[in-house]
């Protein structure tokens, strides 16, 4: 997999020289990618916007890493001969035109997988958008350029998606609405040979990558899959799709994926500790928050406390965490005389902590700070839910660099929900995650992403 992650030539079969195929996106990519080391076939072309354009893989005149091929699935069989013959031993296939269509898409799979399969070359796809490394801004796919050019912010998450059009979604969706730090993302397709364990097992090994979110709709090898989710200490999360009989039969039209019993895959997926999710906006902001984070899955028991501008709020974060099997810490005697200091006499510090009438005493500044270094220091608090008003938040002299240190040495998570208008909160969130803390726009997404960080679910 290090060789298709982390290539240094690439030639492309099947560049076009026609604006709106995605052979010409590819091309643009892989050439500001690879510069002249990207090396472009197609034998009815002799340049491509300046570019020598070969007639087949054979002329091209150095060696090759990897081969990326954008043609017609009928005549790929005869293209992984002759990438054979020039000893490339790594090749994506984003066209489509395989085992999704028939069974003449079918038996032209099985001829390339044989093919490849004699010469010792792994297949990347079909029926794909390819892979991207962002950590080395290495672009394999044929995604436009104007929906990642200088977008792309470096991270810790990796994106392993079976749909080829819903990873680009998923791109778009993170690249133009909220900072998302990627490491790696990998559109499989069919999954005629590369799987999602080839993958996953890469990335567990990949120092730049921290969190693996998924999109499967089926998964090949479950013992495989199995024991490396066991293996490692990354979070994976799961969107596993086509866990109803209409589902699965989508799943079979879609990429050629088998029906699997969802009840077997749920139970195997909590033993190997997976976190899994059931939509796609719940996949990317538990991965994103996760990357955020700089407290990994804990073996705590999952006490929270929640430390609120509104009371009204504390119980809904309440529900919303029994919903999950997540226990309020219970307040020591200790803990509430620390906390008091700061609260009006007529108000005993309870969990949910409703600070508001601490903030109307003494500010929010000193509140703030004075309670979560005392929540935080506690050893029956395990996390903590912090809600934000952001117009008086900013107006505070909240430290919350101590706040997350303190949080990183305890290992105990922090996530926020911050409330107040869109513009005034971006800058605080961004200062916020700046420091590790996760910023949620609801309080159920919170609670989710509490969930996977406390009970690994």
């Amino acid at each position: 997999m290090k060789l298709f992650f982390e290539p240094e030539s690439v030639a492309l079969i099947g560049a076009s020289s026609n604006e709106f195929h995605p052979g010409y996106q590819l091309f643009l990519n892989l050439r500001d990618c690879f510069g002249d080391d990207c090396y472009p076939v197609n034998p009815r072309i002799d340049q491509l916007d300046g570019s020598t354009c070969y007639p087949t893989i054979l002329d091209v005149p150095t060696d090759i890493d990897v081969a990326v091929v954008f043609i017609p699935a009928k005549a790929i069989p005869q293209a992984l001969e002759q990438c054979a013959q020039k000893g490339i031993t790594r090749v994506v296939i984003e066209s489509g035109g395989f085992a999704e269509t028939g069974p003449e898409g079918l038996a032209i799979h099985e001829k390339c997988l044989k093919i490849a399969r004699q010469n010792n070359i792994r297949l990347w796809g079909p029926n794909c958008m390819g892979l991207i490394n962002v950590t080395q801004m290495k672009v394999l796919s044929f995604m436009k350029q104007f929906l990642w050019k200088d977008k792309f912010i470096k991270g810790s998450v990796s994106l392993v998606v079976q749909s080829g059009m819903l990873s680009a979604g998923f791109l778009t969706a993170i690249l133009n609405k909220t900072p998302f730090g990627l490491s790696k993302v990998a559109s499989i397709g069919n999954k005629m040979d590369v799987d999602e364990s080839d993958v996953m097992e890469y990335l567990i090994s990949d120092p730049d990558t921290k969190v693996i979110a998924m999109y499967l709709e089926s998964i090949k090898d479950g013992r495989r899959f199995y024991e490396l989710c066991r293996s490692t200490d990354k979070p994976i999360i799961l969107l596993k799709s086509g866990r109803t009989e209409l589902g699965a039969k989508a799943a079979t039209s879609h990429t050629a994926s088998l029906a699997q019993n969802d009840s077997i895959i749920e139970g195997m997926l909590r033993q190997a500790g997976v976190i899994r999710v059931f939509d796609m906006n719940d996949l990317m902001n538990t991965a994103r928050c996760l990357g955020i984070s700089r407290v990994s899955k804990t073996t705590s028991s999952g006490r929270l406390a929640v430390l609120t501008f509104s009371g009204g709020a504390g119980v809904v974060a309440t529900d919303s965490l029994a919903d999950h099997g997540i226990e309020l810490a219970s307040f020591p005697t200790a803990l509430k005389k620390g906390l008091k200091t700061v609260f009006p006499d007529w108000m005993d510090p309870e969990n949910p902590l409703d600070l508001y009438p601490a903030v109307e005493k003494n500010g929010p500044g000193k509140v703030y700070l004075h309670c979560l270094e005392k929540v935080l220091n506690d050893p029956g608090v395990d996390g903590v839910f912090m809600h934000l008003f952001s117009w008086f938040t900013q107006q505070s002299t909240v430290s919350f660099e101590k706040v997350a240190t303190l949080a990183e040495k305890q290992n105990k998570p922090i996530i926020a929900w911050l409330l107040g208008g869109a513009e005034s909160n971006l800058e605080f969130s961004q200062h916020l995650e700046s420091l590790g803390i996760p910023v949620v726009d609801e309080i159920s997404k919170g609670v989710r992403v509490l969930s996977a960080l406390i009970k690994g679910r």
